[in-house]
C-alpha cells in the first residue's frame, strides 16, 4: 500500500520531514505573524478516509495546534488516530490449486477456548489456540485460511489501530537564527515508535536565503502477535521469537532561496541510517516447484537489518497574479537497491477572494530491491534475504486529485481534497514457471482518498 509510509505500512516514519518542513520554508514568517492584532493560535483539523479497491480501508482523524507565545517562541502539538481494516497481500503466489495459510490472529489469556470459527475478523477462518510460551500469561490465536484456486492470496483479517502524538517548539535565538525541536510517539497493537528531533535554521541576505539542518532519532519496538518469526523458516501458528527493536537516525540539510518577488525555491538533501529489525513479521514468500510452478512451502520473508537511504528534494513555488504553482522533484535511493523518482505538480486557482481550486498530479517510478523475488524455486539455494512484498518491487504509480477550499471568515477555512491512486507492476514476469505463467503476480492497486479539513486562527 502506498497511501503514505506510516498510516498503512504498519510503521510510523517520516518524523524528520514533518518536523523540519517549517524550517525549510520559514524565513521571517513567524515574526510577521506576531504583529499587533494578528492571530496567535492556529488549529488544523482533518478527517482522512482512504479506500483501496478490494483491500484496506482507513479512517484517520487528525488535530494539529500551533501557538505563538511571543515574537520569538512558538509551540505546536498534534494527535492522530488511524483505524485500518480489510485485506492485505500475504506475499505468496496464486495457484491453480487451493492453498492454506496460518497467521497470528489475536492474543488471549492462557486457558481460553481451544477452537472456534469466525467470519468477520478472519474471513471465515478456523481459529485455534497456540500453546503459550513457558511462564506466559497470554497465548496466541492462530487463524487457518483456505484461498480458492487462481486467487491472489490476501489476509482478509487485517486490522490495526494506531494512536500518535507529537509536541515541539520553535525558538528564535537571534533575529536570523531559529532553533526547532520536538518529540513524537506512536503506538499500534504490535508496534511502538518514539522519536526526537532538533533543527537549526539561519537567514542570510536580508532574509532572502535560509540555510537549515536537522537531525531525528527514532527508536522502535516490534512485538508481533505470536512472536517474531525466524526469517526464511516455515510458516506456522507456533509461538515464535522475542520482541525486536529498530534504531534510526535521519539527517537533513537544505537551502531555501527567494529567487524573485514571486518565486521561492528549496533544495534539500536527506540521509537516513536504520539498524535493527526491518522484516515484516507477517509477510511470507512462496517456494515453488521448478517444473510445475506449484507452491511447495511458504517461508517467512527476510530483509537486511541495515538500511541507508538518501534523497534529494527540489521544490518551487511561483505566485502568479492570483494563482500559485507548486512543482517538486524527489530522487531517492538506498543500499537495498531501491531507487525512485517522484514528480509532483499543484496549481492553486484562486476564484475570487473566498474560493480556490487546487488540481494535483503526482507521478512515481520505483525500481525493485535487490532481494525482491516473486517466489523462490525449490531446487535452487535459498538466498540470505528474500521478500515478495510488492512495496519493494518495480512499479509506477500516478495520483490524480484536486482540493477545493472556501474561506468562511478572514481567519478560517473549510476544504475538501479528493484523490485517486493508480499503481501498476509487472504481473507476468519473464521466466515465470509452469502454472505461474497464467497467474497475475502483481495485481494493480487502485485507491481513493477523501480528506475533509478545517483551519481556524484566533
Amino acid at each position: 500500500m502506498q497511501l503514505k509510509p506510516k498510516i498503512v505500512g504498519n510503521r510510523v516514519r517520516g518524523g524528520l520531514a514533518a518536523a523540519t518542513a517549517g524550517l525549510l520554508a520559514s524565513g521571517h514568517v513567524k515574526a510577521q505573524e506576531t504583529a499587533a492584532g494578528a492571530p496567535a493560535t492556529t488549529i488544523d483539523s482533518g478527517l482522512l478516509i482512504y479506500h483501496e479497491t478490494g483491500r484496506v480501508q482507513a479512517i484517520e482523524p487528525v488535530l494539529d495546534v500551533s501557538h505563538i507565545i511571543n515574537e520569538d517562541s512558538t509551540v505546536y502539538f498534534g494527535v492522530a488516530v488511524d483505524t485500518l481494516t480489510g485485506a492485505t497481500p500475504l506475499g505468496a503466489v496464486p495457484s491453480t490449486l487451493s492453498q492454506t495459510y496460518v497467521r497470528p490472529y489475536k492474543i488471549v489469556p492462557v486457558g481460553s477456548t481451544t477452537t472456534t470459527t469466525v467470519t468477520s475478523a478472519s474471513g471465515g477462518s478456523t481459529v485455534s489456540v497456540v500453546p503459550a510460551a513457558s511462564g506466559a500469561t497470554t497465548q496466541t490465536l492462530a487463524a487457518t485460511t483456505t484461498v480458492p484456486p487462481n486467487t491472489y492470496p490476501l489476509d482478509h483479517g487485517f486490522t490495526d489501530l494506531r494512536e500518535a502524538g507529537h509536541f515541539g517548539w520553535q525558538q528564535a535565538l537571534t533575529q536570523n537564527v531559529k532553533l526547532d525541536g520536538g518529540v513524537a510517539y506512536s503506538k499500534e497493537h504490535d508496534y511502538r515508535s518514539e522519536s526526537a528531533h532538533i533543527g537549526l535554521s539561519q537567514d542570510f541576505n536580508g532574509h532572502n536565503t535560509t540555510l537549515s539542518a536537522a537531525v531525528n532519532y527514532e527508536s522502535d519496538l516490534s512485538f508481533p502477535i505470536g512472536g517474531t518469526p525466524t526469517p526464511l523458516t516455515q510458516m506456522s501458528g507456533d509461538w515464535k521469537g522475542p520482541d525486536a527493536s529498530l534504531h534510526e537516525i535521519d539527517a537533513l540539510a537544505g537551502v531555501t532561496q527567494v529567487m524573485s518577488r514571486h518565486w521561492l525555491s528549496t533544495l534539500s538533501y536527506s540521509f537516513s541510517s536504520a539498524h535493527g529489525y526491518q522484516t515484516d513479521p507477517y509477510k511470507i514468500i512462496s517456494v515453488v516447484d521448478s517444473v510445475t510452478g506449484q507452491p511447495t512451502e511458504q517461508l517467512y520473508e527476510s530483509r537486511p537489518d541495515l538500511r541507508r537511504k538518501q534523497s534529494v528534494f527540489f521544490d518551487n513555488k511561483v505566485h502568479l497574479t492570483s494563482d500559485v504553482i507548486s512543482a517538486s522533484l524527489r530522487a531517492y535511493k538506498d543500499d537495498w537497491g531501491v531507487k525512485s523518482l517522484t514528480a509532483d505538480l499543484r496549481y492553486r486557482w484562486q476564484l475570487g477572494r473566498r474560493f480556490y481550486v487546487e488540481p494535483h498530479l503526482r507521478h512515481y517510478i520505483q525500481g525493485a530491491a535487490d532481494f525482491f523475488h516473486y517466489y523462490l524455486v525449490n531446487d535452487e539455494p535459498i538466498p540470505q534475504y528474500a521478500s515478495a512484498d510488492t512495496r519493494l518491487a518495480k512499479f509506477n504509480a500516478q495520483t490524480y486529485g484536486a482540493k477545493v477550499g472556501i474561506a468562511l471568515t478572514e481567519t478560517s477555512e473549510l476544504n475538501l481534497r479528493t484523490e485517486y491512486y493508480d499503481q501498476h507492476g509487472n504481473g507476468s514476469p519473464a521466466g515465470a514457471i509452469g502454472q505461474l505463467r497464467q497467474q497475475n503476480l502483481f495485481p494493480d492497486l487502485k485507491a481513493y482518498t477523501v480528506l475533509f479539513g478545517y483551519t481556524i486562527s484566533f
